[in-house]
């Protein structure tokens, strides 16, 4: 069988939307949220006393800016791609970074340092590691420049407990949210790919392969008999048989292939790049994999398809391969020309 192209990976691909854990609409509100804040303790600032070093003018120009962004954020913000909103992560620590500067030669530069908390928070909620890890590199090195240079006593242990601080904080908000993250879009029982995770990689999978002019064969397989062993072993033994065949399934395909559970003892998979003829010999081959029979139904598209017909065509084979007396594979190939 041939393997599929690789897919390029980006480091600004943002946390799972389009049926995922959070929409587009959701993060630019968050956005807003954090921006708005950034304003609020810049006008409480400017309000209450901050001595006489502080160039007030800048900062509050800097919280007008804060605000209009907030506004922008609200209006426009769910339109921006994945790298538009990293900028404005960017924007963010450059906004913290001229507050401080105009903080220089005061005591209260160290406290400024502490807004970095906010585009730290946001870039570790909704970006992968290494676009995270990218900012806060940024982070330490802007604000190590800006406080060294600030004329403020103790400036460097000020550097290190503020970038400490917020690198600490932003490390926990990432690793909660890759928790999180899995957790959504993952079966507990198997370790296999859920319904709500098949969905989105089958939108890209479609898109992608019709760009290609490759093949996407989709498979909706439900184990024979499934209810029955249930009914005379019990349900643990029963959880012990999902496992098993999905992990003997697994066993048997490629790196980019996605099996799913998509509830009970109904799997999907996803087989890119991948002929009729060839999901058929992949499905022959998961077969022989496990002594657990399975009925299954194959719908294979070559030209754009959205993913609610593929599902269907794929599901409908399936119900007529349970039909036909169960252990059967029915192609909808037909049905998709």
């Amino acid at each position: 069988m041939t393997e599929p192209e690789g897919r390029p990976g980006s480091a600004f691909a943002v946390v799972e939307t389009s049926d995922g854990v959070i929409s587009g609409e959701q993060m630019a509100q968050f956005s807003a949220l954090l921006w708005g804040l950034g304003c609020l303790i810049g006008v409480l600032a400017v309000t209450l006393p901050h001595g006489q070093s502080v160039q007030v003018d800048g900062w509050a120009g800097v919280a007008t800016f804060a605000g209009v962004v907030s506004l922008l954020s609200l209006w426009k913000g769910a339109e921006l791609p994945d790298w538009g909103n990293y900028v404005l992560s960017l924007l963010a620590l450059a906004a913290v970074d001229v507050a401080l500067f105009f903080a220089h030669r005061s005591p209260v530069a160290l406290a400024v340092g502490g807004l970095f908390v906010l585009p730290t928070i946001f870039t570790a909620s909704f970006y992968p590691r290494r676009a995270f890890v990218g900012y806060l590199a940024a982070q330490a090195a802007s604000s190590a420049v800006l406080l060294f240079t600030s004329g403020v006593p103790g400036a460097p242990a000020g550097w290190a407990l503020v970038v400490g601080t917020t690198s600490i904080v932003g490390v926990v908000v990432h690793l909660l949210q890759e928790a999180l993250q899995k957790a959504a879009i993952t079966d507990p029982l198997t370790g296999l790919a859920n319904r709500r995770a098949l969905e989105p990689m089958l939108t890209r999978e479609l898109a992608r392969c019709g760009r290609l002019g490759h093949p996407v064969s989709l498979a909706v397989m439900d184990l024979d008999h499934f209810k029955e062993v249930n009914d005379a072993f019990g349900h643990q033994y029963g959880d012990q048989v999902l496992v098993q065949t999905a992990r003997a399934w697994s066993d048997e395909l490629r790196s980019g292939d996605v099996l799913a559970r998509a509830g009970g003892d109904e799997f999907v998979l996803l087989l890119p790049s991948t002929s009729a003829s060839q999901a058929r010999m992949v499905l022959e081959r998961l077969e022989q994999a496990t002594s657990q029979r399975f009925s299954a139904g194959l719908a294979t598209t070559v030209s754009t398809c959205s993913v609610e017909d593929l599902l269907r065509q794929a599901d409908g084979a399936c119900y007529r391969a349970k039909q036909r007396g169960r252990g059967e594979i029915v192609a909808a190939e037909m049905e998709m020309a």
